[in-house]
């Protein structure tokens, strides 16, 4: 299952309401919000986000489990 870890701060929260809204779940681990799908791949799009350039692209800091498919301006996908 892929997952990306999200550092629990203000800073994301944008990120994480928007993951929480799509569907996918959320757990707490420590300072860190797990964000995991059902799906085989994870998806995260900006434009439904709304995130700053510098939250956006440091999404992956956190760490995650699975490949990154892709990772550009537009989409974050994570598959297993």
């Amino acid at each position: 299952m892929a997952t990306l870890y999200v550092l629990d701060v203000p800073e994301f929260s944008v990120l994480l309401e928007a993951a929480q809204q799509t569907g996918l779940q959320l757990s707490r681990k420590g300072d860190y919000v797990a964000v995991t799908s059902e799906e085989a791949s994870l998806v995260l799009r900006r434009s439904r986000i709304e995130a700053r350039d510098a939250v956006w692209f440091a999404a992956l800091t956190g760490g995650f489990n699975g490949t990154v498919a892709r990772f550009d301006a537009e989409e974050l996908r994570l598959e297993n």
